[in-house]
């Protein structure tokens, strides 16, 4: 399939108030979407938005009619405060050289939100009536599961996996595949024409005592059947209650689980409070000590000032003091050589005084005078230590230090405690009984559905024995004849093409049971680490799910292994269903190590179709681990970021 996603644009969906053209176009070299986006802020919010405007339903499971009874909880309440009313998402994308434009609109003007769409095919305008076919016929709805697929999808196949329910849940998404369920419809309807044929054909029986014996076996199977189908009826309808009450028990528990996380946070926000409060009270105590201390701090630089007046005014006269000695050495040495002697620096006999001896002492003894005259203040070595004391050259330095780390507590701790009112909101009016309530529906509507499932397998062999007794029955009137040949003919015919449909319906799950067996068996040992050691995965023709290994079936596996077998199997099924095309994964990558990670990303994502997008949170993949690990296979790359901290409120930004 060449379908590819090529961009989106929101209205008021959820937190996102206007979304633009979001670019998702990608290329065969680099097909992967990446979305980084935290718990809360959006992410789910978008991948719902593509389901609406696809489907009309925002979650999986829903149709469009039962969509509308929640559909104002997605509209952007503060854009509806701000009197706005229209929720709008735009796709556009491109399949078999044709450009597809999809519009879904709703309007929230009092009672029920009316809702619309627009499909625009190149220059051509779709009929409203046939915008639904003619996305299905792209993507059906029935298997959109396997391309739209989300945490939710994963968690289900992991917990069945976990339980004897996996049979049942496997065998209903191969059957979805292949659109076998319209085939059993089918069936039912061809045996019903044949109960028709069969009691014409026994109206002719020239045999009246056997004529009437046919009748009453065929009033009976006919009342037998319109019993079975009556409770598979009953039992449908309450199936598909329980199942929708559980998607919402299953919602309230999920978030629960994020309250339980919020509780956790909470805690260790209010741990950090404390502790920003005990280091904010010391910083104040010891900028308090430095104030004491360090009194004369704000005078330094006055301080400084003098200091360097007072040691100009020393060198001064410690120069003027030398050049004085310089001159009374100078003197000595003249009046002792002119009253002969030792020289008292080199210890030599001085030379006989001349008249040039005489004026050159009279030269020194006049600059000797001169500088002794010229006065000024002696050195004041002892001033100079004194003030040099006085300067604290520390403790601004270390005020300003104090006061930078005391602006950074201050600032987490009001980032903290804005958190924690967050926090404290959403979890007012939630309790422990609440939680425990929760978690006991839970319990009673999978039990109510295994129930129901158990229920219509049982109508499966009544409704085998009633097609029996039918096809004995007919073989009954033929061994009779005497009946009219073209009643014959055509209660021949509807009884091969009855056979032709079994057969049919049989040979599709065999064939698709071993083809999605051999897929995912190869997408697992691509997956797994120390894939050697692995035959593959096993399923049997009862569909159950066993773990090959060298040494035989039914290996044990830890929980991530389990989480590997369902990637697997999804990722087989979605192969099964839609051959290429695009995927859109919610949350995929939780309870796996940054191996296992790299391995889905890297192996299992680009088999999945020719577009994956990835919404994803940092407890799955940081943005550095998405470039280390895809690298030059990212073709678009977006964060989602709340601008003003408001949870309504969430806008996307491009990182690459």
């Amino acid at each position: 399939m060449s379908l590819q996603f090529e961009s989106v644009s929101l209205r008021n969906f959820g937190p996102y108030q206007s979304i633009a053209d979001l670019n998702l176009v990608t290329n065969p070299d680099a097909p992967i979407v990446v979305i980084h986006g935290e718990n809360t802020l959006g992410k789910t919010s978008l991948f719902r938005a593509l389901r609406w405007c696809l489907y009309g339903a925002p979650e999986a499971g829903k149709t469009p009619a039962e969509s509308t009874r929640s559909l104002s909880d997605y509209m952007n309440r503060p854009a509806f405060a701000e009197g706005e009313t229209e929720m709008e998402v735009r796709m556009k994308f491109s399949a078999n050289g044709q450009q597809f434009q999809l519009t879904r609109t709703a309007r929230f003007e009092g009672g029920a939100p009316k809702v619309s769409a627009d499909l625009r095919i190149d220059a051509q305008v779709i009929q409203p009536v046939a915008i639904d076919s003619e996305i299905g016929r792209l993507l059906h709805p029935q298997i959109s599961e396997f391309f739209l697929f989300d945490g939710e999808l994963l968690r289900d196949f992991y917990d069945r996996l976990n339980s004897d329910r996996e049979r049942d849940v496997l065998k209903r998404s191969i059957e979805s595949v292949l659109g076998i369920p319209a085939l059993q419809l089918a069936e039912r309807d061809i045996s019903v024409m044949a109960q028709d044929i069969l009691s014409r054909q026994a109206k002719a029986l020239k045999n009246q005592t056997e004529a009437e014996k046919a009748r009453r076996k065929l009033r009976d199977l006919r009342s037998k059947q319109e019993s079975i189908e009556k409770d598979r009826s009953e039992v449908e309808a309450a199936l598909h209650k329980a199942k929708t009450d559980l998607e919402e028990v299953n919602e309230r528990i999920a978030a629960v689980d994020e309250l339980k996380a919020d509780a956790r946070e909470m805690e260790s926000l209010e741990a950090a409070i404390k502790g920003g409060e005990a280091d904010e009270a010391k910083l104040r105590h010891e900028m308090r000590r430095l104030l004491i201390d360090g009194w004369l701090a704000p005078a330094s630089a006055k301080l400084t000032a003098a200091l360097q007046r007072i040691e100009e005014r020393n060198d001064q006269a410690q120069q003027r003091q030398k050049a004085i000695q310089t001159a009374r050495d100078r003197v000595d040495v003249l009046q002792k050589q002119i009253q002969g002697g030792i020289c008292p620096t080199c210890h030599q006999e001085l030379p006989p005084p001349d008249d040039a001896t005489r004026r050159t002492l009279a030269r020194a003894e006049d600059e000797l005078a001169r500088l002794k005259g010229a006065g000024g203040d002696q050195a004041d070595i002892q001033l100079e230590r004194r003030v040099r004391a006085l300067i604290d050259t520390r403790t601004l330095p270390a005020f300003h230090r104090a006061q930078e780390q005391l602006n950074g507590i201050v600032s987490a701790q009001f980032t903290r405690n804005r958190r924690l009112s967050t926090i404290k909101d959403r979890l007012k009016d939630n309790d422990a009984a609440r939680i425990r309530k929760l978690a006991h529906d839970q319990q009673q509507l999978e039990d109510a559905i295994d129930g129901y499932n158990a229920q219509l397998l049982h109508h499966d062999d009544e409704q085998a024995k009633v097609q029996s007794d039918q096809n004995k029955l007919a073989g009954t009137i033929r061994r009779l004849g005497g009946g009219q040949p073209d009643l014959a003919a055509e209660a021949y015919f509807f009884e091969y093409t009855q056979q032709l449909v079994q057969r049919t319906i049989e040979r599709y799950q065999e064939r698709t049971r071993a083809e999605v067996e051999g897929t995912a068996t190869g997408m697992f040992t691509k997956l797994i680490r120390d894939a050697e050691g692995y035959e593959g995965i096993r399923i049997g023709p009862d569909y159950r799910v066993d773990l090959v290994g060298k040494r035989g079936p039914s290996m044990k596996t830890s929980e991530g292994g389990r989480q590997l077998i369902a990637l697997s199997l999804i990722g087989a099924l979605k192969r099964a269903a839609v051959r290429g095309g695009p995927v859109v994964l919610d949350s995929p990558l939780a309870r796996l190590d940054l191996e296992h990670r790299a391995n889905v990303l890297q192996q299992w994502v680009p088999e999945l179709g020719n577009q994956a997008i990835l919404l994803v949170q940092s407890g799955e993949l940081t943005e550095a681990q998405a470039r280390d690990i895809m690298d030059n296979r990212i073709g678009q790359a977006y964060r989602i970021f709340r601008p003003n901290n408001d949870p309504e409120e969430a806008e996307i930004e491009r990182t690459q």
